[in-house]
């Protein structure tokens, strides 16, 4: 998702945010550079995808991602907090969707910033947390039938009105309506959705794999493979096109369908 975020989200009450014009670009190549780094910091380059030996378990708000790293990053040491530790993940210890600038095109985002609905061509949004090791796993509530791309990407992505999660190499998407999976190129994958169903989407960081789940039942693994290692960190992350809508549960509620060894993306105090 691109962090400079070209376009508006807004809540169901109207309140108007940051367009990409509002903002300064630099801000998110800056926090971006600062990702990967530090990301790099915590897989040396001696182990091809295992652990540095003091691993970052801090919470972190993407809101001031920058200094945050860069204090991490001038410490031998990470330190840890006593509290909300969980290891290979990064961001606040309560996840929701990144209305600040983790968005693309024009979007309404419920004032619980779990439910959103594109108002646009083809609008995109990520959460405010990624992972970079274990297995995780969130769900989608699947509130309209239409065209939507839900799953992974990294802050690499760069999305448009055209393309979303999915359309670029780092984002990896499933879509119920189509019934494909995509990854730049796309192929016949899963099964129609409806609404009210709900999508369970899985991220293997140990062994490289991306699955998802449909009313609780395993579609297959869709893609393997994916790219793991220094500088790489995946956020949960949807596009969907005008008037479709969902709503994330990342953990706040348990989830309708948990599954062995697969983590909820936010920490339960």
């Amino acid at each position: 998702m691109s962090s400079k975020g070209g376009g508006t989200a807004l809540s169901r009450r109207n309140y108007r945010l940051a367009s990409d014009t509002d903002k300064p670009k630099v801000t998110g190549i800056v926090n971006e550079k600062l990702l990967s780094d530090y990301l790099h910091h915590v897989f040396p380059a001696s182990s091809k995808h295992g652990p540095a030996s003091a691993t970052y378990r801090k919470t972190l708000n993407f809101q001031d991602l920058g200094a945050h790293l860069e204090r991490l990053l001038s410490e031998d040491e990470p330190a840890e907090d006593g509290t909300d530790q969980v290891e290979g993940r990064l961001g606040p210890s309560t996840v929701v969707l990144d209305h600040t600038s983790g968005f693309e095109g024009l979007l309404f985002v419920d004032d619980d910033l779990l439910g959103v609905i594109g108002h646009s061509n083809f609008s995109s949004i990520r959460a405010t947390t990624c992972a970079y090791k274990g297995k995780w796993v969130y769900e989608v509530l699947i509130s309209s039938e239409g065209l939507m791309q839900i799953g992974w990407c990294t802050l690499n992505c760069r999305f448009n009105q055209e393309e979303g999660v999915g359309d670029t190499p780092d984002s990896y998407a499933y879509d119920g309506n189509r019934v494909r999976k995509w990854n730049v190129t796309t192929t016949n994958y899963g099964k129609s959705w409806a609404a009210g169903d709900i999508v369970s989407c899985m991220i293997d960081l140990d062994e490289g794999t991306i699955t998802f789940c449909l009313n609780g039942q395993s579609l297959g693994t869709a893609f393997s493979n994916i790219k793991m290692g220094p500088g790489v960190a995946y956020f949960p992350a949807i596009s969907l096109s005008f008037k479709e809508s969902v709503a994330f549960n990342f953990g706040s509620r348990p989830l309708r369908y948990p599954f062995h060894f697969y983590i909820i993306c936010s920490i339960q105090c």
